[in-house]
């Protein structure tokens, strides 16, 4: 029924371009076919870097179930944009190329399961706790190495630029894996009911992405946007910047991805349930690491809430699978089966 339901609705276009991200924050992965899985695009965002959270000082220890550890991202340690991944059912190879700041290449080949005596850490991702495994001793001291050499840094959502605060913190920085006894969900605020499962009313699973398992993107969109940028005398800019999971060319209008509801990609449904809100992130060079204030600043102009926002601008759409999972390909037919009011949240 799923598969006669994808082949209903006006075809906007395919897809061009496929991607994860076995660890969250470094490059990306961008193959021909990807498989669908109960978390989303199956080795997305499977393992992340973390760091350890001081402790409060109204507390004199962390409590069992407290979050001891938080996600690192780009926004604190753009250097992570320059370490590549591969991973295979056996194996994470992570390479670092090296740069001004360091004296050369890093390599290092880490097995892909978490050692059998792995200690759990509990580290929070924006507002959820996830349970993680930690990846071991030699993982963390690689990443360690490297993250030390960022010396423009914040750590924490809202934290203090300089490095004096973040060096003593960049010595905790560990590679940690989604325990498979996690069992983080997407928010129920934005999940329809045809999303969640019928027999327990639960929402999907979420693995370390930042809210929902997929992220949606069309080339119109950074086309007009590139367009605006280069009208603005900056230089245009590419669509790694914005970390889709999935890109989609074809004719359409600039953003018309806002008003979708429900989509079919091959024999895949999927539930676009909000837009994307952009931080600094998107600023960042995805193979240089570098930062600007572009794309942020013009899309300020015509993608804010408000005039005066700093955060909430928006490019591309958080979904969700629904139905059967199955596989998707670069080339697959795009159909959009419904629409509805955008939603900017």
């Amino acid at each position: 029924q799923a598969k006669d339901e994808a082949k209903t609705g006006p075809v906007v276009g395919r897809v061009s371009e496929l991607s994860y991200y076995p660890v969250k924050s470094l490059r990306a992965v961008s193959p021909k076919t990807v498989s669908i899985g109960e978390r989303g695009l199956e080795n997305d965002r499977a393992y992340m870097l973390v760091y350890p959270i001081p402790l409060p000082v109204y507390k004199t220890s962390f409590a069992p179930t407290d979050s001891t550890h938080r996600f690192l991202s780009q926004r604190q340690c753009p250097i992570l944009a320059t370490i590549s991944v591969h991973l295979d059912s056996d194996s994470l190879v992570v390479n670092y190329g090296g740069d001004k700041k360091s004296a050369g290449k890093k390599q290092i080949t880490i097995p892909a399961q978490a050692p059998a005596d792995a200690k759990q850490i509990r580290a929070g991702v924006w507002g959820d706790q996830v349970l993680c495994d930690d990846m071991g001793d030699a993982a963390a001291a690689f990443f360690q190495s490297i993250v030390g050499l960022e010396t423009n840094s914040a750590i924490g959502d809202e934290g203090t630029e300089g490095d004096a605060s973040a060096s003593s913190l960049y010595k905790g920085v560990r590679l940690v894996a989604q325990s498979n006894q996690d069992d983080r969900r997407a928010s129920s605020e934005f999940t329809p009911l045809h999303a969640k499962t019928w027999w327990t009313n639960s929402t999907p699973q979420v693995q370390l992405s930042d809210g929902f398992p997929i992220l949606i993107a069309c080339q119109a969109s950074l086309d007009e946007l590139n367009r605006r940028l280069q009208k603005n005398g900056d230089a245009p800019i590419s669509m790694k910047q914005f970390r889709a999971n999935i890109v989609i060319d074809g004719d359409m209008t600039p953003f018309a991805e806002d008003k979708w509801k429900m989509i079919s990609i091959g024999n895949q449904l999927f539930s676009v349930v909000k837009a994307c809100p952009r931080c600094k992130q998107s600023c960042t060079n995805q193979v240089t690491g570098e930062v600007s204030t572009q794309p942020l600043a013009v899309m300020r102009s015509f993608r804010a809430l408000n005039a005066d926002s700093k955060e909430d601008v928006f490019f591309a759409q958080n979904a969700l699978p629904v139905g059967e999972r199955t596989s998707i390909a670069v080339g697959d037919v795009v159909r959009v089966l419904s629409t509805g009011d955008p939603v900017y949240k």
